[in-house]
């Protein structure tokens, strides 16, 4: 009986210094081969370094109106190794913030990661809401979310701005670096359930520059409308119009329909997001008679009620140019060789304008 209780004690105390033993190998393992990445991943979880965005420039219309600015946004992140109970966190964040919890739920229960986005530039009260909350694991930074108070007019001018800040488009593409700013830095110090406990400031962000333009809101808008209304009365595909300061060549409208809210250009079709005014092509044609009256006008070589008599085509140099549609001989003012579109007339016009006048 003796020898069967000394064996059990031998056998007991044997498994004790195998446990030990293998302690001791755990503990050298990780103070030597695992020690630099545990205390990275320390580091990580107690000590989080945030890029602060820079407030976005706004920019205006010649008199001072609003076209895009930046307004206020909470960006939501979590750490799913600190979360206990992702279902209930993910409920949470539905709850307040509005985020599908079915659709949240798998990043938050991925223990994998140290890092996931809940929500950009969410609304600051919503945001608010969960931060009460006091959920282990969740975090929050101020962000900037673009506006266009104007919605659709002159969206394709202005363009857009993505999630991360920098325009994508139009005028915010653009003007991206003086619009932008420069981000700042600060870290921030956690406790063990992920809650701040104190922001050092390493690096304040330098707000961007506004930008004014020759746009006025007024007229912009006003174009859109006539070119709606053309785009609905003809069934066309687009139209553009660009309006002009003729004293000083400032652009007063550039506009392009069909339009789209600037505010929602994520739902919006690539091809109607394109400024056509200044991307597309077009073959001059027509166009460059209206040029050719207007310079004949100009040097008073010309009334609009002087007349002409026109054949119908008319010999140039190695060409015979002739009018688009067949007709006989005409008289035709120069409103009427402007309200035909008479080739026959902006030659005769051009001639009189002679070659140094018309090229200036």
């Amino acid at each position: 009986m003796n020898r069967l209780v000394n064996r059990r004690i031998r056998l007991f105390l044997a498994v004790l210094a195998l446990a030990f033993a293998g302690l001791l190998l755990r503990a050298t393992w990780l103070q030597s081969v695992r020690a630099e990445s545990l205390s990275s991943m320390g580091r990580t979880q107690h000590r989080e370094s945030v890029t602060i965005p820079a407030g976005r420039g706004t920019i205006f219309d010649r008199s001072g109106i609003e076209l895009a600015l930046g307004e206020r946004a909470t960006t939501v992140y979590a750490n799913p190794m600190q979360i206990a109970n992702p279902r209930r966190a993910a409920l949470a964040v539905e709850r307040t913030i509005g985020v599908n919890a079915d659709k949240i739920f798998p990043s938050l229960a991925d223990r994998s990661r140290g890092f996931v986005y809940v929500a950009r530039q969410a609304d600051p009260t919503r945001a608010a809401a969960l931060q009460r909350l006091k959920l282990p694991g969740f975090g929050f930074y101020p962000e900037e979310r673009r506006n266009y108070p104007q919605g659709s007019v002159a969206a394709q001018v202005l363009g857009f701005v993505g999630t991360d800040g920098s325009g994508l488009s139009g005028l915010e593409f653009q003007f991206n670096r003086v619009l932008a700013g420069r981000p700042g830095k600060e870290t921030v110090v956690k406790d063990p359930s992920g809650q701040v406990i104190d922001v050092e400031g390493e690096r304040p962000e330098v707000p961007g520059r506004d930008v004014y333009l020759t746009l006025d809101h007024s007229i912009q808008a006003n174009a859109e409308e006539v070119l709606r209304e053309t785009v609905r009365k003809w069934s066309a595909k687009s139209a553009s119009a660009i309006v002009l300061d003729p004293r000083t060549g400032a652009i007063l409208a550039m506009a392009v329909q069909p339009g789209y809210d600037a505010n929602r250009f994520t739902s919006a079709a690539v091809d109607l997001q394109r400024n056509r005014t200044v991307t597309d092509t077009y073959e001059p044609g027509s166009t460059y008679k209206l040029i050719t009256v207007a310079g004949a006008l100009s040097e008073r070589i010309v009334q609009p009620t002087t007349r002409f008599t026109l054949p119908y085509s008319l010999h140039v140099a190695d060409r015979v140019i002739h009018d688009a549609e067949q007709r006989g001989t005409v008289n035709y003012s120069v409103a009427q060789i402007l309200a035909h579109s008479s080739n026959i007339g902006a030659i005769k016009l051009a001639q009189l304008l002679g070659r140094t006048r018309l090229s200036s």
